[in-house]
């Protein structure tokens, strides 16, 4: 008996040994095999980092690593934990995998983390993940190597080879698919004509607001300031005084060349008198022609004599109307020089006047824009309000600034009676034609996808979308100008485009 229960007993042991043996080897075998960093802690050589051979961040993330919680971290459970893939899957069957799916190539095969011939949409990056449900023919959660060369190439789904039990299966059951064999649906689009457009553009330029009427009125006589009837901030009509000068000394003069001016006329009528009568006596033995002469050059000198102080009499009638400084046009006071008592020569500053209901607009505009405004070219004056007017071209100055390469334009503003509310040199916004009705072909800036090797668009004919590379200019408006590329009538996608890739069948939406 006792031999018998032996012999049963060392039987058990070695059938438990053989498979521990057996279950040992095929959990080795299905592990990723580690790196050369981690092999130098795998001290047991098992092909495994067991939870007393790790160290650093693999100690301390043991257990969220070990994703089939066997005691070891293998050469998938690794770098999935750090690169944020999650926990890999076991690795297929290859020969399964081989025949079951077309190959990856080299570049999907490095976001392939688990090995199983597919990318897996937690593995999939870029286009592959904004594009993955439209990629995955199949449906069966990986795109394989042939799904991903025939979505960016534009030729639909991919047909899948039959097996034999495919075809054995009746022709009608193949006919109840509800897509279409050979592509992926049609993509929903929005469309745009490109078009010849007639566009006027323009472009912005800071200008100033300049008064036509302005500056210091100066004294014209020299005197004392008498009275100043006006100050700062006052309103002046054309004609009122705002200063007078002292008057008396010009007064008393004019009294005194007054006097002088009717001595000589009478002395003149006297000398005129007098050579009527010795020319009466010229048939007489009594005339003198001698005399006669000397007379006649009396006349003339007292005549001379008349005139000088009648032009000394008219020239203190217009110092003593100058003593009375008047406004040469409506205006406002805004700045006082001298003070009542004040002494002023002839041009000295004595009042400043501004005009501010007869403005112009001046504007800096660079040299190369100037070819294209000529005069009575419209443009806006738009002030700080937001309030905009129209206003024309009246002179284009030829003057050159050399520093700033520009040259002074006015323009006469239509601010009617908004005049009065603007002030000199103040800033505004005028913007001036860059085009007169220039004809170009533009496309909506929607329709245009930027490439590493330039812009492109999809044009679309009868359901069919095709990739093209254009050449663009400026931009106008929510449009870009099409220097090559484009036809005007084509239909442009500018909604739906980012899905397209190569291009491929489209569904046209409203």
């Amino acid at each position: 008996m006792k031999l018998k229960f032996l012999l049963r007993r060392s039987a058990a042991l070695v059938l438990l040994v053989g498979f521990s043996l057996i279950a040992a080897s095929t959990t080795q075998a299905q592990t990723v095999p580690l790196n050369d960093r981690a092999k130098g802690m795998d001290a047991n050589k098992n092909g495994l980092v067991d939870r007393d051979e790790a160290q650093g961040p693999l100690a301390a993330n043991f257990d969220d690593m070990d994703c089939d919680k066997n005691g070891g971290l293998d050469g998938a459970e690794i770098p999935a934990f750090f690169q944020g893939t999650g926990c890999p899957k076991p690795a297929p069957n290859a020969a399964a995998a081989k025949s079951k799916f077309p190959p990856l190539n080299d570049r999907a095969k490095g976001l392939d983390a688990n090995k199983n011939g597919l990318v897996d949409r937690d593995e999939a990056r870029g286009p592959l993940e904004a594009n993955f449900d439209d990629m995955d023919c199949d449906k069966n959660g990986g795109l394989d190597g042939a799904e991903i060369p025939a979505f960016f190439q534009g030729t639909g789904c991919p047909k899948k080879a039959t097996t034999n039990s495919a075809k054995k299966e009746p022709q009608k059951k193949a006919g109840k698919s509800k897509r279409p064999a050979g592509g992926r649906p049609p993509q929903n689009v929005k469309l745009d004509e490109v078009r010849l457009e007639t566009t006027t553009e323009t472009y912005s330029v800071i200008g100033r607001i300049a008064a036509l009427q302005s500056g210091p009125l100066a004294a014209r006589v020299n005197g004392a300031i008498e009275s100043i009837p006006v100050n700062v901030g006052d309103r002046v009509a054309k004609g009122d005084v705002v200063a007078i000068l002292a008057k008396q000394r010009l007064q008393a003069e004019r009294q005194r060349i007054a006097a002088q001016v009717v001595r000589y006329r009478a002395s003149v009528k006297n000398a005129e008198r007098e050579m009527k009568r010795m020319g009466k006596l010229s048939k007489s033995a009594a005339f003198s022609r001698a005399r006669f002469e000397d007379q006649e050059g009396q006349v003339v000198e007292r005549r001379a004599q008349l005139a000088e102080f009648s032009a000394a009499l008219r020239k203190l009638d217009v110092d003593i109307a100058n003593a009375s400084i008047k406004a040469p046009y409506d205006a406002m006071v805004i700045e006082k020089h001298v003070e009542v008592g004040g002494y002023v020569n002839v041009g000295a500053r004595v009042v400043t006047l501004l005009n501010d209901k007869n403005v112009e607009v001046e504007v800096d505009v660079p040299s190369f824009r100037i070819a294209g405004l000529k005069l009575g070219t419209v443009g806006k004056v738009t002030v700080e309000n937001g309030k905009s007017y129209r206003a024309l071209v009246r002179s284009i100055i030829p003057n050159e600034n050399i520093r700033t390469r520009t040259r002074p334009v006015r323009l006469i503003a239509e601010f009617e009676g908004d005049a009065v509310k603007m002030a000199a040199n103040q800033s505004v916004t005028v913007e001036l034609p860059l085009t007169s009705g220039n004809r170009i072909l533009t496309v909506h800036k929607d329709a245009v996808l930027k490439r590493a090797n330039g812009n492109i668009v999809f044009v679309v004919k009868g359901t069919s979308a095709t990739m093209r590379n254009v050449q663009l200019g400026r931009g106008v408006g929510n449009k870009f100008q099409v220097l090559k590329g484009l036809k005007p009538g084509e239909k442009v996608v500018i909604r739906g485009n980012e899905r397209l890739g190569a291009g491929g069948r489209v569904k046209i939406i409203e």
